[in-house]
């Protein structure tokens, strides 16, 4: 199997070859065939269809699979067989069923699954009422005038919807997880290459604004182990955290992190620390609600504090590898439909931190290799100030 850069690199190379050769013909051609893929996939995973399917070399006739599925046998084959033409599933030269090295690990990782049932069952309903979303709300930026809310026919913002639904609360923090272990691009280590961490005198403290359970906070602190962390978020997930540090007693980096209930929207109680971090936060929310939640942390801040935001800094069109930009681009939707909120270039992040009183300035940008985040450091802008 090719690394993961020679993948990339390889991936790269064909869709650019392909939008160099295609005709209008064809392009509609896959496209359709795209949407019929897609639905294939959707209609395996409503009536959980790929967890009865043995792995390689094991397999399983097209009947019995019916039966244990408890659908018709020809939807199921043609289905099967559609799928089969995105290198997903095989059939054996008996006309068997079994996973291939691509489809198996979603079986095997629970976390793999857990991205893709939340893609079905989420992100792809969110996008399909974001016609009706523009016809109803046109450019509202109300939380609660979205995609979303068509699709899920509520008047809940996404967050306190889920809220009053456990059962979907839970779903969205095992993807939340899922993502931090399979999604390459969004692993919580690349946190420690967008930023000098040890540049950072012995002692500092960095408060992580909306941390969850400190995943962030716990990776930062193995590596540089005189820091000093404090998590914040709401108390659910603070509770959370608290039991998972009971659990870990004797392990010494939780100790060097404090936990505290706190709503970002509310004045910022950690005063004059070294660092505020935001991962994946500010990308929630419109501008508006973004320059409120900094506020609260420029006013916090001292002359040398520094705020990382962790986000995703999308480049100009056509401007890089266009399989990166269309991933940034697809979050941007996303972000869009579910919260009337974007992923922004980067003229978008100076424009919004102009806005922020006190005055702030984007110090720099860096993206880790591999990831699909930046980090935005920023600073007191002690110019605009009159310091």
């Amino acid at each position: 199997m090719a690394d993961p850069r020679s993948r990339d690199e390889i991936l790269e190379l064909a869709t650019r070859a392909k939008h160099a050769v295609h005709s209008p013909s064809t392009f509609m051609t896959e496209l359709l065939v795209q949407q019929q893929q897609y639905t294939c996939i959707h209609w395996l995973c409503h009536f959980n269809i790929l967890s009865h399917i043995p792995v390689a070399p094991s397999s399983l006739s097209y009947y019995e699979l019916a039966q244990v599925s408890g659908v018709p046998e020809g939807a199921l084959r043609s289905a099967t067989r559609m799928v089969m033409t995105m290198g997903f599933l095989c059939e054996t030269a008996d006309g068997k069923v079994s996973h291939n090295a691509l489809s198996a690990p979603f079986v095997e990782n629970n976390h793999l699954m857990t991205w893709l049932l939340h893609m079905v069952n989420h992100t792809v309903p969110f996008s399909r009422a974001f016609i009706r979303a523009t016809e109803k709300y046109g450019d509202s930026e109300k939380i609660n005038e979205t995609a979303f809310n068509i699709a899920f026919d509520t008047d809940l913002p996404y967050f306190p919807y889920l809220k009053s639904r456990p059962d979907l609360e839970a779903e969205f923090d095992s993807y939340m997880q899922s993502q931090s272990k399979v999604h390459h691009g969004a692993k919580v280590e690349h946190l420690l290459g967008g930023f000098d961490w040890g540049s950072l005198r012995e002692g500092s403290q960095v408060v992580d604004v909306g941390g969850g359970s400190g995943g962030a906070s716990l990776v930062v602190a193995r590596v540089f182990k005189t820091l000093r962390f404090v998590v914040q978020d709401q108390a659910t997930l603070i509770d959370h955290a608290r039991n998972q540090k009971a659990k870990a007693a004797d392990d010494e980096v939780w100790q060097r992190i404090e936990l505290q209930g706190h709503d970002f929207f509310d004045p910022q109680p950690v005063i004059g620390t070294d660092v505020y971090l935001l991962r994946m936060i500010i990308h929630d929310w419109p501008d508006e609600k973004a320059v409120r939640i900094l506020q609260q942390l420029a006013k916090a801040m001292k002359p040398g504090s520094r705020i990382l935001i962790m986000d995703m800094v999308i480049p100009a069109p056509g401007s890089g590898p266009i399989l990166v930009e269309a991933a940034l681009r697809e979050n941007d939707l996303c972000m869009r439909q579910v919260f009337n909120a974007k992923e922004r270039e980067t003229g978008d992040w100076h424009r919004l931190i102009q806005r922020v009183d006190p005055p702030l300035r984007i110090r720099a940008i860096k993206r880790p290799a591999g990831s699909q985040h930046s980090v935005v450091e920023v600073e007191l802008d002690r110019d605009r100030r009159g310091d």
